[in-house]
């Protein structure tokens, strides 16, 4: 196994797409319970008054006007502030998810390619460790058994075959030459 060298990713925005869907959905809830909360407590106050002095006058009011405007405020207020924290703690955790998944595209494509000498590394504090360590296992058993494949067809003496199992086993020979393990 390779030694882990901790890289910092500089990129925040790794899979855009993934993380701007992640982020929008986040907001989302926030500005609909905002706007839910804001709303009940609108119309549980329709069948009250509210007393108060402004410049020194008394005045008497529907709760709902009273309370209007410092409703949408709030709101509004709450809104700006859990967003803006929404945006940046997805934005984090969304890249915690989405730079693993990154990474494992990169080298699944390398194994594709046929290098089965890669380890699949990914952070230590990310997400889908557990899926590195079961890829890097799987890994180190097709590379024991292509191994021990390419041992065994090495051993077989071509001189006794006939020219079609010899010829067959140049082409099993060479399908294993294509793997870098």
């Amino acid at each position: 196994m390779q030694n882990r060298i901790y890289v910092r990713r500089r990129i925040h925005m790794i899979k855009m797409d993934f993380q701007r869907n992640f982020i929008f959905k986040f907001c989302a809830i926030i500005v609909l319970s905002s706007l839910t909360i804001g709303g009940i407590v609108y119309a549980l106050s329709a069948s009250s008054t509210t007393t108060a002095f402004e410049n020194s006058r008394l005045l008497i009011k529907s709760t709902q006007d009273f309370i209007l405007p410092f409703l949408m405020i709030s709101c509004l207020a709450g809104i700006i502030m859990s967003g803006i924290l929404t945006i940046i703690i997805t934005l984090f955790i969304s890249h915690r998810i989405a730079g693993p998944i990154y990474r494992l595209e990169k080298d699944i494509i390398e194994v594709n390619k046929g290098n089965l000498c890669l380890d699949i590394n990914v952070r230590e504090n990310d997400e889908l460790q557990d899926l590195a360590k079961s890829l890097n296992q799987m890994l180190k058993t097709i590379r024991m058994s292509i191994a021990e494949m390419d041992k065994e067809l090495s051993s077989i003496p071509s001189e006794a075959l006939s020219n079609n199992d010899r010829q067959r086993l140049e082409n099993a020979k060479n399908l294993l030459k294509k793997f870098k393990y």
